[in-house]
């Protein structure tokens, strides 16, 4: 039986403070899953004991077995993709010669890039290029094909010296990794797209938790990505052949970057001299070989 479904029947059975903490572990298993035994005391307002009591009488043997239970069913909540995918949009196709519906699509890509560009916050999007600078590591979360934006995004970061990774989201073990060793100096950024992967809401919960800043690159409001408090930059898709055009998201890309650079000043130039550097050595030496 599923460890949520488990709890649910033995609520009758608990003592007034038992049942206290296992309504809890109900409304936010994702949480408690990392939560040790003195921080679910905390969140729950009961002593130590009374949570390991709770554990023995669900049929745990320990709290770690417990967390181990409710960490499953996280794992398993990520691996459930929300939507199929979808290649080809059957609606608004276009009608007219090839050249009039080549000129329709190429104002489809230019009103969305203009929207993406009109919408945007100068002064959201430098802090959040600080925040980026600042942070010890960035993380960034995306699900089937916008892991391709965000492996670009991080080859811009990690060029700009900031220590940055991926995470595929259907990977339910590397995405309970990942958020496990989230701080508070750390940052998130969430990739969201249509078909949306509903358990980045998940992700976005525990971030907030975790008091880990999010910034959200997404099309939409209603992205189960959006969040209280995070920093969200809009990037249309709309398209009439393929399920998303990424023409706008891939031109933020390079917009946040370029603050990031300007925010950087002189150092950023260090990189660039830096990177000449290497590239001119590593010329040299395949000339020395070639000549050899």
């Amino acid at each position: 039986m599923p460890v949520l479904d488990m709890i649910r029947e033995k609520l009758g059975s608990l003592t007034a403070k038992q049942r206290s903490i296992a309504e809890y572990l109900l409304a936010a298993p994702d949480e408690a899953s990392y939560l040790s035994l003195k921080e679910m005391s905390a969140r729950t307002h009961s002593s130590e004991v009374s949570v390991l009591r709770l554990c023995k009488a669900l049929g745990f043997e320990n709290f770690v077995a417990l967390k181990e239970a409710l960490r499953s069913h996280m794992q398993e909540t990520f691996r459930t993709v929300s939507f199929p995918a979808t290649f080809m949009c059957e609606e608004n196709r276009l009608s007219g010669t090839p050249e009039q519906q080549l000129a329709e699509l190429c104002r489809d890509d230019q009103n969305n890039l203009a929207n993406m560009i009109g919408q945007l916050d100068p002064e959201e999007l430098f802090r959040c290029a600080r925040g980026l600078l600042q942070a010890k590591k960035v993380v960034v979360f995306a699900h089937d094909k916008s892991s391709l934006f965000a492996d670009y995004l991080c080859y811009r970061l990690n060029f700009l010296r900031i220590n940055t990774s991926s995470v595929q989201l259907g990977d339910g073990d590397t995405v309970s990794t990942a958020l496990a060793g989230l701080e508070k100096d750390d940052s998130v950024i969430l990739f969201s797209f249509p078909p949306y992967h509903m358990p980045i809401r998940n992700v976005a919960s525990y971030c907030q938790y975790r008091g880990t800043p999010i910034l959200v690159i997404t099309d939409s409001m209603e992205s189960p990505a959006v969040s209280e408090g995070s920093s969200v930059f809009l990037c249309r898709t709309g398209a009439r052949y393929f399920f998303n055009s990424q023409v706008a998201t891939v031109s933020f890309i390079n917009i946040l970057a370029s603050c990031i650079a300007i925010e950087m000043g002189p150092l950023f130039d260090e990189i660039v001299a830096n990177e000449q550097d290497v590239n001119e050595f590593l010329r040299n030496m395949n000339g020395r070989e070639e000549h050899a």
